[in-house]
């Protein structure tokens, strides 16, 4: 199988001839060693080669446009402003923390325009992905979701959660008017053709607990999700979900969505992956969960080479898993764990 054909055969719930790797590729130090050189800002084309070169089955690709990734390279510690915004003290790569958010009431929502969708630039990582995809990866949109805009970029987690109580009607019309910006863009990808997949970024959880209540997720998140993954899947795309931490109380409310797949079943958050892939069985692909907080930066090769057969034993049978760490690929990860990881699912991971 070709690494497309592989990932959504697994993705959909089928058995393909291997189990699929996923991974969001954040690491300087892979680009190095196995490229040569490094990139300013996160570049499709690199990025792209990179997977292909390591063995993965796919390659995320955010739209120009997600928050904390630079569009245009700044220096370390210079302060921005993104079209949406948000301001930025430049402190890493590719992922940069916000310092300030633009909307801190309901007046400077009023006075506030979200950014044109169909700009010169909205495509550019896609299109260098896509023109760089000669070994036929699954291309993997990455959009934010309106939880994580809500709480990280639109609005501080302060003077969000002051909203939910003090004016709730205005949390409700930002998460709509995100969901219908996020859907136009994501419109314009599938038109530029070459997309596979959409991810939807969104994080609900912490190490111990959901980040609200889930009375509150259910009141004014879940059903503007569920209407960016229906309006994902009604442009023939399935949908990946990407959301960090413990959901345990959540979870069936967001199976209930229809995502396809749910990355990462945190193993460092208590997400079990036999539950998860027993109990939603036929409904969605589990992605994960080698734990890339301990085993994949602390570890020796060989405890990543077990906790990976762990995973297959677990999750691969009967088909519909894909295989990736807990978040990401990122520097703090010894790269010999890397290339570990990758060999053995190659080696243990074949059905």
């Amino acid at each position: 199988m070709k690494p497309r054909e592989r990932f959504l055969s697994a993705l959909n719930g089928g058995i393909p001839d291997r189990v699929p790797i996923f991974e969001h590729l954040f690491s300087q130090n892979l680009l190095k060693e196995q490229l040569g050189f490094t990139t300013e800002l996160y570049e499709g084309g690199a990025q792209t080669k990179l997977a292909a070169k390591l063995g993965i089955d796919c390659i995320w690709t955010p739209l120009n446009g997600f928050c904390g990734i630079e569009d245009v390279f700044h220096q370390e510690n210079v302060i921005y402003t993104d079209e949406w915004g948000v301001t930025y003290k430049k402190n890493g790569w590719p992922i940069i923390a916000q310092i300030d958010t633009p909307i801190k009431s309901r007046e400077d929502w009023e006075k506030y325009s979200l950014p044109k969708v169909d700009v010169p630039n909205r495509l550019k990582i896609l299109k260098e992905t896509i023109k760089a995809n000669e070994d036929e990866l699954a291309v993997v949109v990455g959009l934010l979701g309106p939880f994580t805009m809500m709480t990280w970029y639109f609005m501080d987690f302060e003077h969000f959660s002051m909203s939910l109580f003090m004016d709730p009607d205005l949390v409700h019309e930002m998460v709509d008017a995100f969901v219908d910006w996020a859907l136009a863009a994501a419109l314009l990808a599938v038109n530029s053709g070459g997309v596979d997949v959409f991810q939807i970024s969104d994080d609900w959880g912490g190490t111990n607990s959901l980040l609200i209540s889930p009375e509150h997720f259910r009141e004014f998140f879940m059903k503007p999700f569920g209407s960016l993954v229906e309006g994902l899947k009604a442009m023939g795309k399935p949908v990946l979900m990407h959301n960090d931490g413990q959901i345990w109380d959540v979870l069936d409310d967001l199976v209930a969505t229809g995502i396809n797949g749910f990355h990462p079943v945190e193993k460092a958050a208590g997400m079990d992956l036999k539950i998860v892939k027993e109990k939603y069985i036929g409904k969605i692909c589990p992605v994960g969960n080698v734990n890339n907080k301990t085993t994949m930066v602390s570890g020796t090769p060989e405890e990543v080479i077990a906790e990976v057969k762990e995973c297959i034993d677990i999750a691969a049978p009967g088909g519909g898993y894909i295989i990736a760490t807990d978040h990401s690929l990122h520097d703090d990860i010894p790269t010999g764990n890397v290339y570990a990881l990758i060999a053995a699912v190659h080696k243990y991971g074949r059905y």
